[in-house]
């Protein structure tokens, strides 16, 4: 497949996912506990200036590292502190999935599988959900996917699967372990459980 069709197919997953994440994320106000209270943590971040430690009700809160408020704080210094803000991450990490199930299943398999992929996450309902909220799963998720395809592409360099060469294999090793350690600074020590 040549390049030129690689950037088109990716363009026009990116144009609708972001038509289907994007639009009305602030229409409805913060409604799951964890939504509202990260939230808060992002807003604080922005009032107190503070971007290191994590507070809420202005007094430390240490259940859950930095990653993912960073992410909304940074939306809401960009959008202003409000509902769309806190879930645009969440919009991207759905988006940067689309794209991602394109390419991984046009590596295993053609062209089609790659859409075909995609187009099933896309179409199904949790992801919807996921993308259009504020909580930090959709990319933990992401971040723990990453992390373990990466482990999964070493062994398949190592054994010479799917065209993929062995010899860079450490790439895929590092990249395994630098997503996992993203997941674990988005949710903790539960993100190197899976990988």
């Amino acid at each position: 497949m040549n390049r030129a069709k690689l950037i088109q197919d990716q363009a026009l997953l990116l144009l609708v996912s972001g038509l289907l994440f994007l639009p009305f994320l602030g229409g409805v106000r913060l409604f799951d506990w964890d939504e509202i209270n990260f939230a808060e943590v992002a807003r604080e971040m922005l009032v107190l200036g503070d971007y290191l430690r994590v507070h809420i009700n202005f007094e430390l809160f240490w259940e859950k590292p930095p990653l993912f408020f960073w992410m909304q704080a940074g939306s809401m210094h960009l959008f202003g502190i409000g509902e769309y803000a806190a879930r645009f991450p969440n919009a991207v990490a759905g988006m940067v999935t689309v794209l991602l199930l394109y390419r991984f299943g046009r590596r295993l398999g053609d062209r089609w599988l790659g859409w075909l992929w995609s187009l099933a996450w896309l179409g199904s309902l949790l992801p919807q959900l996921y993308g259009k909220s504020g909580i930090i799963d959709p990319w933990f998720n992401l971040f723990m996917f990453l992390g373990l395809g990466g482990m999964i592409c070493y062994g398949w360099a190592v054994e010479g699967f799917a065209g993929i060469s062995g010899r860079r294999s450490w790439h895929y090793w590092i990249a395994g372990g630098f997503f996992s350690g993203l997941a674990i600074l988005t949710k903790g020590p539960v993100g190197w459980l899976l990988p």
